[in-house]
């Protein structure tokens, strides 16, 4: 993704590719309300009997702003029920719980998205794409804190923060340093070369690469023929922001179809459950005395 000097990448490729502008929006509202401080209060403690194999959040209780949730979640619905379609039966989820449906997104759960979406009566698809993003935000507050407490010997292919399967692969800097990304929180982690991040085999016949013409090896896709699993990976010098992951995976979604077409899949679901507990904050009530 190439972008001005002091550019917005987003903005950027919006004017690029006007056809994904209903996405780019709901990035967009994703990347301000992730910067919204109010979030870090929500970013619970790692339990200290975690397993070495345990993402951070993993088994975790947060609690969270259930006015900020719900302001949150209305924000990303009326943005996607804004560009019509099929997304504009979202406009009508007014008795979607928005925590459960925070809480279904933090754990990837495909079914329980679509149980709420037949519930509030919308369509499940527009619903599931949402629901992707709903989120993030915590998310990122969660990585931002937690980041530089991912053990220094994490080798899973899970994302050592939330527990999803990576984005992408970055070869990162002039010593080409293999570090995988997290589209969801943003997590960043160190990565074996010729290692896939799903099965975790190392049988370099088993592995392989397609790389695009036109490309001077800048990407590429990374193939196992043992779980016919891909992932991208991308050069770069420096670590991408969490914004630049998600538009990175977007850009690319040409490798996506490539690697489709030849019978490779990105696995389903998140790569590790976290079992992670959302309660909502208890209001306080300020009661005034009167002398």
């Amino acid at each position: 993704m190439t972008t001005a000097k002091g550019g917005d990448p987003l903005q950027a490729l919006a004017r690029q590719r006007p056809e994904w502008g209903s996405w780019l929006a709901l990035l967009d509202a994703v990347r301000q309300e992730a910067a919204d401080p109010g979030w870090a209060g929500a970013v619970p403690r790692p339990l200290d009997d975690r397993t070495p194999d345990a993402p951070l959040l993993g088994g975790t209780a947060a609690t969270v702003d259930p006015g900020r949730v719900q302001r949150w979640v209305q924000r990303l619905l009326g943005t996607a029920a804004a560009h019509g379609g099929a997304a504009a039966t979202l406009e009508r989820a007014r008795t979607l719980e928005p925590l459960a449906l925070l809480g279904a997104s933090v754990e990837s759960d495909t079914a329980r998205v679509e149980a709420l979406a037949a519930a509030a009566g919308v369509e499940p698809a527009p619903l599931r794409a949402v629901a992707s993003l709903v989120a993030m935000p915590l998310l990122h507050a969660c990585a931002r804190a937690l980041g530089p407490a991912v053990p220094a010997a994490w080798r899973a292919g899970y994302c050592p923060v939330c527990g999803a399967w990576p984005a992408l692969a970055e070869a990162r800097g002039l010593e080409r340093t293999r570090r995988l990304r997290c589209g969801r929180c943003g997590g960043d982690w160190h990565a074996e070369w010729l290692r896939c991040p799903f099965c975790d085999t190392g049988d370099h016949a088993r592995l392989g690469a397609l790389v695009p013409e036109n490309s001077r090896e800048t990407q590429r896709i990374e193939t196992c023929t043992v779980c016919r699993g891909y992932l991208k990976a991308l050069t770069t010098l420096a670590p991408r922001t969490p914004l630049e992951v998600a538009l990175d995976d977007l850009e690319t979604v040409a490798l996506d179809a490539a690697a489709l077409e030849r019978g490779y899949a990105r696995p389903t679901g998140a790569g590790r459950h976290l079992g992670m507990r959302l309660a909502a904050r208890e209001r306080r009530m300020r009661l005034a005395w009167r002398s």
